[in-house]
């Protein structure tokens, strides 16, 4: 999907949305760019005193970041890769009052490409900064340069003794998230700092505090943060502030071991993201308690998962892998969200919590005769099983047997097609019930998509009938194979 770039006018300057997403106000921008590129160059400044320094940035492609990075006298050379040619070109020309036009200084290099696949082709130990300002992901795709695989491609580049600053994700509203990050970052062998702050255009939009970390294949001690040399004329950032950003409320800083690493073969974060499972309900703030991250060096305790939560196969597999569980006890139940997981951005917890306290009436929709005939009417193309337990449990429901006195392989099966019912309606919602979901040009206030209000199209239904007859197979094919799998 093309990215969709707004810039709003206002009073101050402007504000700059990517799909939606505030990317930067110039009313408190600076505050954003100090964090994510001051402690970085400091520190590697104090590492590497009187050494020309090569810089690289990934994302930033708005040169906000390059603005702060040239106050260094030390630097000799930036990089920029960014792979939005759009965005490129509003720095040359909107955004130049604001990044004082960065990206025509003559140590900086501008390269139009795809960050992975660029850092992939440089060469081992070859900067002493990297700094990565990417957009908020909006698809799991996009989560490729969060991965470790993409950590540890930097932890090669850099420069044993270099500093690695990234920005994050909000340690309040998507903690899990925010920790997979954390925990990922040290799976690629890097100490890692994490921060955070309240930037005042992202808390108005309701984006929470905001996080960053910062990464070494050294140590990060705290006695080097305490003596880094600001610049001066800084907007917002002073010694004092920064020593505090690196302090955590204890109750979010605990979910840190709670958490995968994000892996492109066993990508997790984009389910943290959209099942964000923040604590932050339960959060007593008024307490004192804390940790400071300078004060502690820890190593990774975070795992690679056993597969995608937000896969179908894998959300299956988790279904009948608790089928089978010997009657756990309630307390031991897993998350909910493991069972019905956002999927879509236009989804919520909320929603998922909605169908699930009403899936009794949601599977009471169906007339589960009818479905069952026009199944039975396909058995010639359906595996023999999976035919027979169809013509039990039709012979069970024409005779109006009450669900308990069903064969367990036939109960397992209802367990299969309900399962099926409403994974499907995650995987396509719109198409399992003819909605008549749209992707035209008119849009809501929050959507570039609306929905129709004709009841929805023949063929939609019959896609819906697809998906429902295909996944009821499929998860029974699945089911039918060895425990031991």
């Amino acid at each position: 999907m093309p990215n969709s770039l707004f810039i709003e006018q206002h009073d101050d300057g402007i504000a700059f949305y990517i799909n939606g997403d505030l990317q930067f106000d110039t009313a408190d921008e600076a505050i954003y760019h100090e964090y994510l590129v001051i402690p970085a160059i400091t520190l590697t400044s104090l590492r590497f005193p009187q050494t020309p320094l090569r810089v690289l940035i990934c994302g930033g492609g708005d040169g906000l970041a390059v603005r702060d990075v040239l106050r260094f006298t030390q630097i000799q050379k930036i990089d920029l890769v960014d792979y939005n040619p759009e965005v490129l070109e509003l720095a040359t020309t909107v955004f130049k009052p604001y990044n004082l036009g960065s990206l025509e200084a003559d140590k900086v290099t501008v390269y139009h490409q795809e960050a992975f696949e660029f850092v992939s082709q440089l060469p081992n130990n070859y900067y002493h900064v990297i700094i990565c300002d990417f957009t908020y992901p909006h698809s799991s795709e996009d989560t490729r340069i969060y991965s470790r695989e993409w950590f540890q491609q930097l932890n090669r580049v850099l420069i044993p003794a270099g500093v690695i600053c990234t920005n994050g994700v909000s340690p309040e509203k998507r903690t899990m998230g925010f920790w997979c990050l954390y925990q990922t970052l040290l799976a690629a062998e890097l100490t890692v700092k994490p921060l955070h702050l309240t930037i005042p255009s992202f808390f108005e939009h309701g984006y929470g505090s905001w996080g960053f970390f910062l990464a070494s294949p050294q140590v990060i001690r705290r006695d080097e943060i305490e003596i880094v040399d600001l610049p001066e004329n800084l907007h917002f950032l002073t010694h004092s502030e920064l020593l505090q950003a690196f302090v955590f409320e204890s109750e979010i800083a605990e979910s840190r071991h709670e958490v995968m690493i994000h892996t492109l073969e066993s990508p997790q974060l984009f389910y943290y993201l959209l099942n964000s499972l923040s604590n932050q309900e339960n959060l007593n703030l008024e307490s004192n308690a804390s940790i400071n991250f300078l004060d502690i060096a820890e190593l990774g305790t975070a795992q690679i998962g056993a597969g995608d939560f937000l896969d179908l196969e894998s959300v299956a597999k988790f279904w009948i892998e608790n089928i089978y569980a010997d009657s756990p006890a309630q307390e031991n139940l897993p998350d909910i969200n493991r069972y019905l997981p956002v999927r879509h951005r236009y989804h919520s917890q909320n929603m998922t919590s909605s169908w699930l306290a009403n899936i009794k009436e949601l599977l009471a929709e169906i007339d589960i005769k009818k479905l069952l005939n026009s199944l039975l009417a396909r058995a010639q193309d359906l595996p023999p099983q999976i035919a027979s337990e169809l013509q039990k449990l039709a012979d069970k429901v024409n005779a109006n047997e009450h669900l308990a006195k069903l064969p367990p392989q036939t109960l397992e099966f209802i367990a299969l097609l309900s399962v099926t019912l409403l994974m499907a309606n995650l995987v396509a919602p719109d198409s399992v019930f003819a909605k008549g979901f749209s992707s035209s040009g008119r849009s809501s206030s929050t959507s570039g998509d609306y929905y129709t209000s004709d009841g929805g199209s023949f063929d939609k239904k019959i896609t819906g009938f697809i998906l429902t007859t295909i996944g009821g197979i499929w998860l029974s094919t699945l089911f039918s194979r060895p425990r031991d799998d």
